[in-house]
């Protein structure tokens, strides 16, 4: 089932707004380019992160116009995919979305390329799905697991803190507690207004705070090139994580990129267009359109 939903801000007119129903059910809102004809390079799935959604990432995909197509999908519980009542979504569950979605749209293969916790998401479906995943670009992803102490126990009482805010002042609480442990101060930070928008977003961080089933064992199923990013003026533990990634990924590249901070696949994303178009999946030319005559 398909609906339109309104246009995506000025920058984006590629993208097309629309709904699909994953496989249990849920209608899952996203934002996706067309098809060119000829072309049969895999879709780039765009995933946003906690506190986000795939129109955040409408610079990235303007930027990335013409290496493939473009699919940004609101992950469920954030955006266009919100629920009435958020509950907390396993990250599996995240993935299966992911397939269904390549699936609604005739899509065999897709390069996934994840923000935050919608690169532990995209790492997820290479390991779930190899046969479906052409590539990986994940920009510090917090795969808890693999965080080195203190702030592995940080993360993992993560859950119960959203839940306690979120019990104590609805989705406005849960996003307060979410932004407390993984980015203190940062709330503080921002202008009234994006502060309060901030707070809205509350239903996609219960959707992102319950984590179970990541197994690092999984990581050995992934057989698509995978490169890991961090910035060097971002938060410091988020290097040790993909550290400790590109160990048990075989094959996988790590890349730090200079002055990079966690936000900038939203308001700085040339660095990662430009590590997106150096896989070997967009090597060459795109193909030529052919040329209809009246």
């Amino acid at each position: 089932a398909e609906a339109r939903l309104r246009p995506l801000p000025e920058g984006d007119e590629r993208l097309e707004a629309r709904r699909l129903r994953a496989r249990d059910g849920a209608i899952l809102g996203m934002r996706t380019a067309p098809r060119p004809p000829g072309d049969d390079r895999p879709a780039i799935v765009l995933l946003h992160a906690t506190l986000s959604s795939g129109r955040q990432l409408g610079r990235l995909a303007t930027l990335l116009d013409g290496a493939g197509r473009v699919i940004a999908p609101d992950r469920r519980g954030s955006g266009s995919s919100a629920v009435p009542v958020p509950v907390p979504v396993a990250v599996a569950r995240h993935a299966a979305d992911v397939i269904d979605l390549l699936d609604a749209l005739g899509e065999p293969h897709a390069v996934l390329v994840g923000h935050s916790f919608g690169g532990v998401v995209a790492l997820e479906v290479a390991a779930r799905s190899p046969d479906r995943v052409r590539g990986v670009v994940a920009w510090e992803p917090p795969w808890v697991p693999l965080a080195p102490e203190p702030d592995r126990s940080r993360l993992i009482g993560l859950a119960t803190a959203v839940e306690d805010g979120r019990r104590t002042d609805g989705v406005a609480g849960a996003a307060r507690a979410f932004l407390a442990v993984v980015s203190p101060g940062a709330l503080e930070r921002l202008p009234a207004d994006r502060a309060t928008a901030i707070l809205g977003e509350g239903g996609g961080v219960i959707a992102d705070a319950a984590m179970p089933g990541l197994d690092p064992a999984v990581l050995a199923a992934i057989a698509a090139p995978v490169v890991l990013v961090t910035g060097d003026a971002s938060e410091p533990w988020y290097a040790p994580i993909a550290d400790a990634l590109a160990r048990r990924i075989a094959g996988a590249r790590r890349q730090t990129v200079p002055g990079g901070r966690h936000l900038d696949p939203v308001i700085a994303p040339g660095a990662l267009a430009a590590i997106v178009r150096s896989l070997p999946s967009f090597a060459g030319d795109p193909p030529a359109v052919p040329e209809v005559r009246a």
